[in-house]
């Protein structure tokens, strides 16, 4: 009987997670532990996977509950024949929902003399992969107009694509969907900051690292910009002092986007899906 193990939890209870498992691996002996030795598979987040962990899980499959995967060593994994899977998009709603919730929290935050409402604004999204096209489609629903810049168009978007100048420029609300890369690092910085149109909100939910945080505090600060919707930070929590707290218009979350409980069930049933697919010798997933 092969062995799976559960080395960290996929983000449901331990006793839902063996439940699940029991379901799609009928046939193999799941128990949770921190051992790797003696596994054909083993399930876990976003634990640092080192060349100690691939050694003892030669010739076997680790199938993450997460989409990135740059915190597996792949160059042992390959030495010692691991398989590496993962479960992409996972949180396309979620994080999606969140970004609408922020932009529309910002616009309605209680120090604002007046609030604003979303209905009839201009949202630009930036980088249309599944959860900018997820919130596009939510911002569109809410009668937006909706302006589109990335590296890649899709003909389903809902919107318009322009140059990255005419989105920040014309847009009320500017919502970052990108992945962060040494191109992408800071990409809101303050040359774009001041191309965004006076009074618009800045909306991240997808990595701090693409804002240069200390230039957004200066033009919230100066009033140029009218708020910011920010379930990612640098560093993350952001301390209870930072500046970013007590600036009217900017409403922070705890990098929640992904955890809602449906998300959560669902990367469980996918990594699970993902050791069952390697069983029958099948590729699903795989990031190796």
């Amino acid at each position: 009987m092969k062995k799976l193990l559960i080395f960290q939890d996929p983000g449901v209870t331990v006793e839902r997670t063996l439940s699940i498992a029991a379901d799609i691996l009928p046939d193999w002996e799941v128990t949770h532990g921190s051992v790797p030795e003696g596994h054909h598979a083993l399930v876990a987040v976003n634990s640092v996977l080192d060349s100690r962990v691939m050694e003892a899980m030669n010739g076997g499959l680790i199938s993450l509950a997460f989409t990135g995967y740059d915190h597996v060593d792949l160059e042992a994994a390959a030495t010692h024949g691991v398989a590496v899977a993962n479960v992409p998009g996972y949180s396309t709603n979620g994080v999606a929902e969140l970004a609408f919730a922020l932009a529309v929290m910002s616009m309605r935050d209680p120090g604002h003399r007046h609030g604003r409402e979303l209905h009839g604004k201009t949202v630009g999204i930036i980088g249309t992969g599944a959860i900018g096209l997820a919130a596009a489609l939510l911002f569109k629903a809410a009668s937006c107009k909706i302006l589109g810049w990335s590296r890649s168009e899709k003909a389903d978007f809902p919107g318009k694509y322009t140059g990255l100048s005419y989105l920040l420029g014309h847009s009320d609300v500017v919502s970052l969907h990108l992945a962060l890369t040494e191109e992408t690092e800071k990409f809101m910085n303050a040359q774009r900051f001041s191309m965004m149109k006076p009074g618009s909100i800045l909306v991240n939910t997808a990595r701090g690292g693409l804002v240069d945080q200390t230039r957004l505090q200066e033009f919230l600060l100066s009033g140029y910009l009218g708020g910011a919707g920010l379930d990612v930070t640098t560093p993350e929590p952001l301390p209870p002092d930072n500046i970013l707290h007590r600036i009217t218009g900017v409403v922070i979350t705890p990098h929640t986007g992904f955890n809602t409980k449906e998300a959560l069930e669902r990367r469980t049933v996918e990594a699970l899906k993902n050791v069952a697919a390697w069983s029958r010798g099948e590729r699903r997933n795989r990031v190796d």
